[in-house]
């Protein structure tokens, strides 16, 4: 896991967020029943009233296809509601074919083909850049990005599994439906293995470990939601799978909403000069952040992370975070927010 600082980034074209079709409440008169546009994006979307006020007014809301600047827009059963935000800044990213060595292989700014055959293709992502759309990157993710490629494929591309913002690595492309639905089966059943590498404090971590704690949200105090984290454990029965082998796995405390989650760490090499580490990790299992949180929870927290403190919590230190402007259209949440497989 690498973080680059200094990305070239180019604006895009702006997002359009459909924000629903106005519905009548069962039982209620279609005559009488009232509801302004202020009221109807607080109640059925995110964002506070004073964000969708200010977003109103800018212009930035449509009903039926027309813009509307007036809060207190009264809206009928049927009518449908979008957000038109703003260009922003993504970083810059392109294809390349793996064979071409006249390009930097850590060049952040490209997407690396190394395996390609007509059912499915494996590249490489770089850190930095998303492997899905979310509120904050769009265009330039691995699936848009494929997407508006100029080959051609059987089926639009698809990854079957997801890398985080800050993770680099290989990413599995489905290009035909076939492969999509085989391999999506193969990672559902762990008949896939997932092995990455990290870099990590401490040069005197135990040479191997295994690592049960479950990872479920808890509550996170900047944003006023809530965040994945590690969780307490009671003995279970859950299995994950290493090597074809089933390995039991810690239970959540029953009460809370996390899952079994387990990590096999190795040693690769350690730094005694720097007290760092780095560690082969491999997971069965795909939670969220499941490799920040399962080295900060035995003490080893990987180098750069801004979040996650040793016992795998969340730093709610308001100070490491930079502070939104009112006029940031930037979005809190992710579309992938909650996918398993998001799981550096």
């Amino acid at each position: 896991m690498k973080t680059n600082l200094n990305q070239k980034m180019t604006m895009n074209q702006g997002r359009i967020y459909q924000c629903g079709t106005v519905l009548q409440p069962p039982r209620s008169n279609h005559k009488s029943f009232t509801i302004t546009l202020r009221e109807y994006l607080c109640k059925n979307n995110n964002f506070k009233e004073p964000a969708w006020t200010r977003r109103i007014g800018s212009g930035k809301i449509s009903v039926d296809g027309r813009v509307v600047t007036d809060p207190d827009f009264s809206l009928s059963p049927g009518s449908k509601v979008a957000y038109h935000r703003s260009p922003w800044n993504e970083p810059v990213i392109r294809v390349i074919d793996g064979s071409d060595d006249d390009e930097d292989v850590d060049d952040p700014h490209v997407l690396r083909v190394i395996y390609k055959d007509e059912y499915l293709m494996a590249v490489h992502k770089p850190s930095g850049f998303p492997t899905m759309p979310s509120q904050t990157y769009f265009e330039y993710s691995v699936l848009n990005v494929l997407r508006n490629s100029q080959q051609t494929f059987l089926a639009p591309p698809q990854p079957v599994h997801r890398l985080g913002v800050g993770t680099s690595g290989v990413v599995l492309i489905a290009t035909s439906l076939e492969a999509r639905r085989r391999l999506t089966a193969s990672i559902r059943n762990r008949s896939v293995r997932k092995i990455y590498r990290a870099l990590v404090q401490g040069a005197d971590i135990l040479s191997e470990m295994r690592i049960d704690c479950p990872i479920g949200p808890v509550p996170f105090p900047i944003g006023g939601g809530t965040i994945y984290a590690a969780c307490p454990v009671v003995e279970g029965d859950e299995y994950g799978s290493s090597n074809n082998q089933r390995v039991k796995v810690s239970k959540a405390s029953k009460g809370t909403q996390a899952k079994p989650a387990l990590s096999m760490v190795r040693v690769i090499q350690r730094n005694r000069e720097t007290n760092t580490a780095i560690v082969e990790v491999e997971i069965p299992t795909g939670r969220p952040h499941q490799i920040r949180i399962h080295m900060a929870y035995v003490g080893h927290p990987l180098v750069g992370d801004p979040l996650y403190r040793k016992g795998g919590i969340p730093d709610c230190r308001k100070q490491l975070f930079p502070k939104r402007s009112k006029q940031d259209e930037d979005i809190d949440t992710d579309d992938d927010g909650d996918d398993d497989d998001d799981d550096d």
